[in-house]
């Protein structure tokens, strides 16, 4: 069965003299770019010299006492040599505004990784990751309800709910994002976003199955008090305020405040009492985040950062607004089957039963670097604590009762933390190592609702209980130059993960994830590699009746073919790949008709559908004709195929009792 063949091309001009200046874009940060691109420019050449000479004369790095312009750099403001995604696991020189304009080119790097900087995103209109994806190819955004669903090649995340992960796993500064509501934020005084396609096994703590997106806030700084501040209004009512200041106390310790807040109308008109106050996707945030780095020496600094976010409005409804269609009898027929004439259009409904939504999200992190002279150390503890509630008009129409629903939404509390530990040797000239222990353990009290004469409570037939998920980790990577030209890069993961559901039952998986890679490079600028990897999503438990009681992991093997060079004098960045992935009992979510009294007519269970292999080609290309002007364009081809598909067959919702596990679509 075919599932999906998508092309996708981007396109962004950017034209920095003429954007609109902002308090934090000022002359001296204008002066200071230049200084640094100037420098990164003569380092290039520096490097790109060095290594033409030795070749011409057949030396080898063995034999050369003077050190190479690269190596003599902290790796942390080398352009050529840092890693933008692995920098973070080394000692951080810690700035307080982010000096980065465009996208950086990182050819050492054997994988695809998009760095976007803080002007990217600003010229972007990048306020959240709903629209990352025109900035990045092979990326793609889905939302229901609020909640995010992305999507990388070939893989999507479909179910949200507590007990499962994200298929494409979100970071902020370097801790797993848990709850994909929580990806829905909006950003906050950001230095950068990295995203890494493919399976990561060594980057994070926690791994990421299909890829990862990582945000990378700004820290706090020593260079002195500043800020900024922003005002933006829009419609529909729209107003949106972020600001930062950035303040050092004494020579080893300074602070860094940032908060957004946010108030905007709803867009989804609401007929039913003829005024804005109950119209959908209304939204009122306040957010904020403060940072304390203290640095008592060089080679020792600890940050403490802590985010608390509030929100509320009336939303759209766990799964959507409107309803596309239903089962009746045995047949789908679309559109609303409860009241055919309560939609007048995606922006124009008619309900009667209030929707709301609640979320409180609060974000606690310890940061520890030291730099013990062979190597750097790195404690990362994070505790999160979680609230939502959303409360929506089940039958989609104003045909209900208005203050009265058997099944009105749900209500969650989360907490947990995690605990990382990585020790990463210093950039050497042909040896590079990194291990890492991981451990993290999150429950979750979940519970469906209905609404009595206003009052809303947990129905008899849900069940009282936690979700609960522990992970338990070791990691390690060696990377190793030959020459000037070739190396290697390996790297395995033992991964163990169990699961209990809130009625009880439960189950655990391990497994030895891998990756490899070859690369060669042309020269400083330009460097070519093959890959390969694993990933790996834990399996589950369900709770429904007459369904195998346990999903099993889904299993991925990728295959990567990359070119990432620098072409004239540095104008020019292109980032190619050509990529196959391999999926194996593919995690598939179904339904069951359930035919018990007082139970809902339907509930959901996942089992493994299957196998599904995927390819595709992915291009950045970047382009500044002169300093004030760049140019970028994206390109992504997907193309998606089931071998065999043998999840239950959606069509059976309407064959009381239920579904046969194993039909075949």
């Amino acid at each position: 069965m075919k599932c999906r063949n998508l092309l996708t091309v981007g396109f962004v001009l950017l034209a920095l003299t003429f954007s609109p200046a902002t308090v934090a874009d000022s002359e001296r940060e204008k002066e200071l770019e230049a200084k640094v691109q100037e420098l990164e420019k003569k380092l290039d050449d520096a490097n790109q010299t060095i290594a033409e000479l030795q070749q011409k004369m057949g030396e080898s790095p063995e034999t050369t006492e003077e050190p190479q312009l690269a190596d003599s750099a902290p790796a942390e403001a080398d352009p050529v040599e840092a890693d933008p995604v692995e920098s973070e696991t080394h000692a951080r020189q810690p700035t307080g505004t982010a000096l980065r304009v465009s996208r950086q080119n990182d050819t050492t790097t054997p994988a695809s990784v998009s760095n976007v900087g803080w002007k990217d995103l600003m010229l972007g209109g990048v306020e959240d990751v709903s629209r990352l994806q025109h900035l990045v190819p092979g990326l793609r955004f889905g939302q229901t309800g609020n909640d995010v669903r992305l999507g990388m090649r070939g893989a999507r995340s479909n179910s949200i709910g507590p007990e499962t992960s994200n298929v494409v796993a979100m970071y902020e500064d370097g801790v797993y994002t848990a709850t994909s509501t929580e990806g829905m934020w909006s950003y906050m005084d950001v230095e950068r976003i990295d995203v890494l396609r493919g399976p990561q096994i060594t980057t994070f703590g926690q791994h990421a199955y299909a890829g990862a997106v990582s945000v990378v806030s700004n820290k706090p700084s020593f260079d002195g008090f500043g800020g900024y501040a922003e005002m933006e209004n829009g419609l529909p009512d729209k107003t949106r305020w972020r600001l930062a200041l950035n303040a050092p106390a004494t020579d080893t310790l300074a602070f860094r405040v940032a908060g957004i807040s946010e108030s905007r109308s709803g867009w989804v008109d609401n007929a039913h009492i003829g005024s804005d106050a109950d119209d959908l996707k209304d939204r009122k945030v306040q957010s904020i985040r403060v940072s304390m780095l203290w640095q008592p020496r060089d080679d020792f600094n600890l940050l403490f950062w802590s985010r608390y976010h509030d929100e509320n409005g009336t939303g759209s409804g766990p799964w959507g607004y409107q309803q596309v269609g239903a089962y009746v009898d045995g047949e789908y027929l679309p559109g609303n089957q409860f009241s055919p004439d309560s939609d007048g259009s995606p922006w124009t409904v008619i309900r009667n039963f209030v929707s709301t939504t609640t979320y409180e999200n609060w974000v606690n992190t310890l940061d520890l670097d030291w730099d013990m002279g062979f190597a750097d150390l790195r404690w990362l503890f994070n505790f999160t604590s979680f609230h939502g509630k959303q409360l929506y008009d089940n039958d989609y129409s104003d045909k209900g009762l208005p203050r009265t629903s058997a099944f009105s939404g749900w209500e969650t509390d989360q907490t947990g933390w995690s605990n990382e530990l990585r020790m990463t040797s210093h950039p050497g000239k042909h040896f590079n190592w990194l291990v890492g222990l991981y451990l993290s353990d999150r429950n979750a009290e979940w519970g469906w609702q209905e609404t009595i004469r206003g009052v809303t409570s947990q129905p008899g037939w849900d069940v009282n209980g936690k979700y609960s998920t522990d992970t338990q980790a070791v990691f390690g990577q060696v990377s190793y130059d030959f020459n000037d030209h070739w190396g290697v890069t390996g790297g395995l993961r033992w991964n163990d993960q169990g699961k209990k559901l809130r009625t009880g039952e439960k189950d655990s998986w391990d497994d030895l994830l891998w990756k490899a890679a070859l690369q060669y490079s042309f020269s400083a600028r330009s460097m070519t590699y093959f890959s390969a990897s694993s990933g790996y999503r834990a399996g589950g438990v369900n709770s429904a009746p007459g369904v195998n009681p346990t999903w099993e992991p889904e299993k991925l093997t990728a295959w990567e073919l990359g070119l990432k060079t620098t072409l004239a004098d540095g104008d020019v960045q292109m980032n190619l790949a050509a990529w196959y992935n391999d999926f194996k009992d593919v995690q598939s979510q179904s339904f069951l008709v359930m035919p018990y009294p007082g139970s809902p007519e339907a509930t959901e269970y996942t089992g493994n559908g299957g196998s599904m292999d995927a390819k595709g080609f992915e291009a950045e290309i970047q382009w500044s004709p002169m300093r004030q002007w760049q140019i970028a364009t994206q390109l992504a081809y997907t193309n998606a195929e089931f071998g065999n598909y043998t999840a239950a067959n959606l069509a059976g919702l309407g064959e009381i009792p239920g579904h046969t596990q194993g039909d075949t679509l």
